[in-house]
């Protein structure tokens, strides 16, 4: 749920509770006011009715009633104020009344003086109280409720251009963030810690990446020279354990080589260093040109290669195309037993390259980890898979593995 939601649901459920409390003591307040106004109205009646008998004029007020007794009785009673019904017989129902009872003493005689007047009935002021009061609170509530979530959205607005920004920026662009101002202090400083934690990024990541580039550089001149030199003694007269080390030491320097060429490719992977070069290709065009040039490798271990391909346009770059394909033919070529089969199939929406073989020896979790191998004897330098994962990240492509029936399957999905 969106943030401005979220502020007006919590902003309605507050309104609804407040109000509900103000209800209840408004009721009850007014029926305290009312009730105690018709006990002062009744009392003033009875005084009435009390001057009425001491002038001697009869008393023939309605909802009256008088009555005489021994003084000693009538004046031990207390005064009583209470609510009760009477038939109507015109509207044939009990309507509700109050009534209130006083002894008085007036020309030497007790006298029991009741008077009464009608009301509406409690049920009646809370209903009528309650439809209005709902009213009020519906308005009330969406009233406020759109005019705190259009408040709200107004003010929040930076917030959420900013938030798109951030979303678009990459420390490997160019162009600078341009985040967009505002009179709220809290968004204000956000602007300022996100224009500073940018800033540095970038120029952590040229730093890094001119690292990365001169350590690959550096590294691999004395790697040549190695390669080269071990080459060079390799052709003088050796016996056969000198011949054994040397071999040693050029794989060795071979591998160091394939690892340090692929950890700079994972780095300009990561750092998106591709995203110009991208193009329509033939992916299928690829796949058969790959095939092609390995078709001699899968003969050498007698692995049947079947296919079923059909076209595929892909905008990409033709250089991390030409990995992707040739990293997953490698990895079922290495890792196939002499005699075994290995099927690719290309469809609109997915790639396929499953291999004979049999299950992991380590955790499917390490598989697309750098230097995740674990299978015993494998000479590769543990980045393959880890580079075909880059690859498919930026692509926004996605890559799953699966064993079933003796074989792997890598699937990329587009």
């Amino acid at each position: 749920m969106r943030l401005l939601s979220k502020i007006s649901l919590y902003h309605f459920w507050l309104s609804l509770f407040v109000l509900s409390i103000a209800g209840f003591f408004l009721f009850n307040f007014l029926q305290r006011e009312i009730s105690r106004e018709i006990e002062e109205q009744l009392e003033l009646q009875t005084d009435l009715v009390a001057g009425e008998i001491q002038a001697g004029r009869a008393v023939n007020f309605p909802l009256v009633q008088i009555k005489t007794g021994d003084e000693q009785v009538l004046m031990k009673i207390p005064k009583i104020f209470k609510d009760t019904l009477i038939y109507d017989h015109v509207q044939n129902e009990k309507e509700g009344y109050y009534y209130f009872e006083e002894s008085k003493k007036i020309n030497d005689q007790a006298y029991r003086i009741r008077v009464m007047t009608t009301y509406i009935g409690w049920g009646n002021y809370s209903r009528t109280i309650t439809y209005i009061f709902i009213t009020i609170a519906v308005l009330f509530i969406a009233l406020g409720t759109l005019l705190n979530y259009f408040i709200s959205r107004k003010l929040w607005k930076p917030f959420l251009n900013n938030l798109n920004q951030m979303k678009k920026y990459s420390v490997s662009s160019t162009a600078k963030l341009e985040l967009s101002s505002s009179n709220v202090t809290e968004f204000q400083e956000m602007n300022e810690v996100l224009t500073d934690l940018s800033q540095r990024g970038r120029r952590e990541y040229l730093a890094l990446k001119e690292f990365t580039e001169n350590a690959s550089h550096e590294i691999q001149t004395p790697l040549s020279i190695l390669k080269t030199r071990l080459e060079s003694i390799s052709q003088l007269p050796v016996d056969a354990e000198l011949t054994r080390l040397l071999g040693d030491a050029k794989q060795a320097v071979t591998r160091l080589s394939r690892v340090n060429r692929g950890l700079l490719l994972l780095a300009k992977l990561e750092n998106n260093t591709f995203a110009a070069d991208q193009q329509q290709l033939s992916l299928t065009a690829v796949l058969q040109r790959n095939m092609e040039l390995m078709a001699d490798l899968f003969a050498h271990k007698q692995i049947c290669i079947e296919s079923s391909l059909e076209e595929k346009q892909v905008f990409a770059s033709a250089a991390l195309m030409e990995i992707l394909i040739s990293n997953l033919l490698s990895n079922a070529l290495s890792h196939s037993a002499p005699g075994a089969s290995v099927i690719v199939l290309l469809r609109a929406d997915s790639l396929e390259v499953s291999n004979d073989g049999p299950p992991l020896t380590f955790e499917r979790s390490r598989l697309f980890t750098r230097f995740g191998k674990g299978s015993p004897g494998y000479t590769g330098n543990g980045l393959g898979l880890s580079i075909l994962k880059q690859i498919c990240i930026g692509q926004g492509w996605e890559i799953t593995y699966n064993y079933s029936a003796k074989q792997h399957h890598f699937k990329v999905s587009f």
